[in-house]
């Protein structure tokens, strides 16, 4: 597969791109995110990350030349927009899940509340390693789901 050229890159970054430049020997990248985005420098810090003075939606990706090229940076900022628009899905979905529970819990008995089970299609499938995460800094995922053992009740005596 091609390697996308630079231009294409700020390009499929439309609307977040917003500008790049060089300044003595620092790479300068600026973008625009949602207020609810959260954007991190590369684990090894050769990219850092920086909020504009005069727009708080504004952030600017630097590094020096000589330890980071743009397309490392534009890497990080792919990784960056693929990880809040996952985070962003992932609320949207809970919220509408957790109206699904309210109607169950409104409609359903008690006793039927406790048959109630979460199953997902990955804990049919057999026991693999989870997948490396690309950069753990961008997003901290969760790799397994939670087991949810059988809970023995135990009542305190009165005294």
């Amino acid at each position: 597969m091609k390697k996308m050229g630079l231009q294409d890159r700020m390009n499929s970054l439309k609307p977040y791109f917003k500008g790049i430049e060089m300044y003595n020997d620092a790479l300068i990248v600026r973008v625009s995110y949602p207020s609810n985005w959260k954007a991190y420098g590369s684990v090894d810090e050769r990219i850092m990350v920086t909020p504009s003075d005069s727009d708080p939606n504004e952030t600017y990706y630097y590094a020096d030349s000589s330890k980071a090229t743009y397309d490392d940076m534009f890497d990080l900022i792919e990784e960056t927009v693929k990880a809040n628009n996952e985070i962003s899905m992932k609320l949207k979905l809970l919220q509408e899940k957790g109206e699904e529970l309210k109607e169950l819990f409104s409609t359903l008995s008690y006793d039927e509340l406790l048959t109630l089970k979460f199953v997902t299609s990955s804990q049919k499938q057999s026991k693999r390693k989870p997948r490396k995460k690309a950069n753990p800094d961008v997003v901290e995922a969760v790799t397994e789901e939670p087991k949810v053992e059988d809970t023995e009740i135990i009542e305190e005596e009165e005294e």
